[in-house]
């Protein structure tokens, strides 16, 4: 239970279904189920309260994104063990793209329970042999333990091709919107301070909040950084004065952000990082929203009547 909790994934009803599947048709399990579930919601999002602007497994996420803008397809979460991720992470790659990545970097679930009991999060890594350039195992693991260590997170490997990678921490996810609801109740409200209402899809997982979502600015940045780099999927972000971004991925690992002008009926926007989408949703949750000059070089995108 603590594992999906911390994951961030399931909702409290599918937890809540595991929980009491794991007690195998004992007497009165689907009530103790919900009972131990209800407990442990509330444990972990009053924890959540506590928690600073940045954790650990941000940090991951945003290291991971930008191995992945470098040729390097990384997740969380992938498969359940060593062999079958090996076997399974050429499907992370988007069709067609196969060229463009040069190797890969996961941890698996088996992996993300011992960084859930806070035994740190060990990273698999590994060549694609069909690469437009050739990579070697070594050259990968430097690239990994680099992104990771530039996003301050504490490396340990001694550079061995054969040994995994190991980070130092205990994993977690926010949990908002529906994900952080008790059946029968609404969806609790993010603290005061800097929010943002957001909606995204990730067509690849299949997640996504077709609502507004109103959530702190971090747990905007953290659905962001786990917003996978397949083409299509997207996420909107509506800062308190109504002013709007919004981010799509596009072929190629290309990030399109935007900022419409409903008034103007037209769009301004450009190529951007990630890193510099995070930029400006602090200026949009703090502002409420932002100016166009903020986004630097833009194109004018004039919609039709």
């Amino acid at each position: 239970m603590r594992l999906l909790l911390a994951l961030g994934e399931d909702d409290y009803e599918t937890i809540a279904a595991d929980a009491a599947e794991a007690l195998d048709g004992a007497p009165g399990a689907d009530g103790t189920a919900r009972e131990v579930t209800a407990d442990e919601f509330t444990a972990y999002l009053a924890d959540q309260r506590t928690w600073p602007e940045t954790i650990a497994s941000d940090r991951v996420l945003r290291a991971f994104r930008d191995l992945d803008l470098a040729g390097i397809v990384a997740r969380v979460d992938h498969a359940c063990c060593q062999n079958c991720g090996i076997a399974e992470i050429g499907g992370e790659v988007p069709d067609g793209e196969q060229h463009a990545y040069r190797g890969y970097a996961f941890s698996h679930r088996q992996d993300m329970q011992n960084a859930v009991d806070g035994g740190g999060l060990t990273i698999a890594y590994g060549v694609f042999t069909d690469a437009e350039t050739p990579a070697d195992q070594t050259g990968i693991g430097r690239e990994v333990a680099a992104a990771l260590r530039r996003h301050g997170l504490d490396v340990r490997w001694s550079g061995d091709p054969g040994e995994r990678i190991e980070v130092p921490l205990t994993w977690r996810r926010r949990r908002f919107g529906e994900l952080a609801a008790r059946p029968g109740e609404p969806a609790p409200e993010p603290p005061a301070g800097d929010r943002l209402d957001v909606t995204f899809c990730d067509y690849h997982r299949g997640r996504h909040a077709d609502d507004d979502v109103p959530m702190t600015l971090a747990g905007a940045k953290d659905v962001l950084a786990a917003l996978t780099p397949w083409k299509d999927n997207f996420a909107v972000f509506e800062g308190p004065a109504g002013g709007v971004l919004q981010v799509c991925w596009e072929e190629g690992r290309r990030l399109w952000l935007e900022r419409p002008d409903a008034e103007a009926r037209c769009s301004h926007g450009r190529y951007a990082t990630p890193s510099e989408v995070e930029d400006l949703l602090t200026v949009l949750a703090r502002e409420g929203d932002v100016a166009v000059g903020l986004l630097g070089d833009v194109a004018v995108d004039h919609w039709e009547s």
